[in-house]
């Protein structure tokens, strides 16, 4: 096995930071750099929750840099672009075969309504939807809601979105045991703040 060391992820963190500085659409204020960032904690929280390190955590790191580069091609597909993108980086980092496959796997799972089929899968869901759990959530979507009219998706204003939102809330859940016991919760009192929010509007 080829051991994923720190000299690739740090590679492969710098290809992905330029490549979004460069390359993404204005018109991504979600799904940007930070978004990228804040997966990359989220996954090191509940791998260390499975008690994961070594090539298993850099697996996951490496899902949560490549996840949404795809974004710099299209919007609609930016999955399977972002798979494609990782495995060409990755192949010049001379990353194993076995381990790209990994990765692109559970990147292509996170493809809404999400398919995990493993535990690295699970792990890069649950994190990408981690923003549900957040307290600055309305802050958050609010900037998704921006990015879906920028980008020519469908425009809300904030009620249609809020309304749109309590769907998602109830048809997402999450995958591993960390998201099912302990965000979850954090998600469901995130779902009444939604409710009430849309009695005020």
């Amino acid at each position: 096995m080829n051991y994923l060391n720190k000299d690739i992820i740090d590679k492969a963190r710098i290809w992905v930071s330029n490549i979004l500085d460069s390359q993404l659409p204005e018109s991504c204020v979600f799904h940007n750099k930070k978004h990228t960032y804040d997966v990359l904690k989220n996954v090191e929280v509940i791998g260390d929750y499975y008690n994961l390190e070594g090539n298993d955590l850099n697996i996951l790191r490496l899902c949560a840099l490549f996840h949404d580069v795809g974004y710099i091609k299209t919007y609609a597909d930016h999955e399977n672009e972002s798979a494609f993108q990782a495995t060409q980086v990755l192949n010049q980092l001379h990353v194993e075969e076995s381990s790209i496959k990994k990765i692109t796997t559970a990147i292509l799972a996170t493809k809404v309504p999400q398919n995990p089929k493993d535990l690295f899968s699970e792990i890069l869901c649950d994190a990408d939807l981690m923003h549900l759990t957040y307290n600055n959530y309305f802050e958050q979507i609010e900037l998704m809601r921006e990015e879906w009219t920028l980008a020519g998706i469908r425009t809300f204003n904030q009620k249609e979105f809020h309304i749109n939102s309590i769907q998602f809330f109830n048809s997402h859940h999450y995958h591993t045991e960390y998201g099912k016991l302990v965000l979850q919760a954090k998600k469901q009192k995130n779902l009444e703040r939604i409710k009430r929010k849309i009695e005020d509007l």
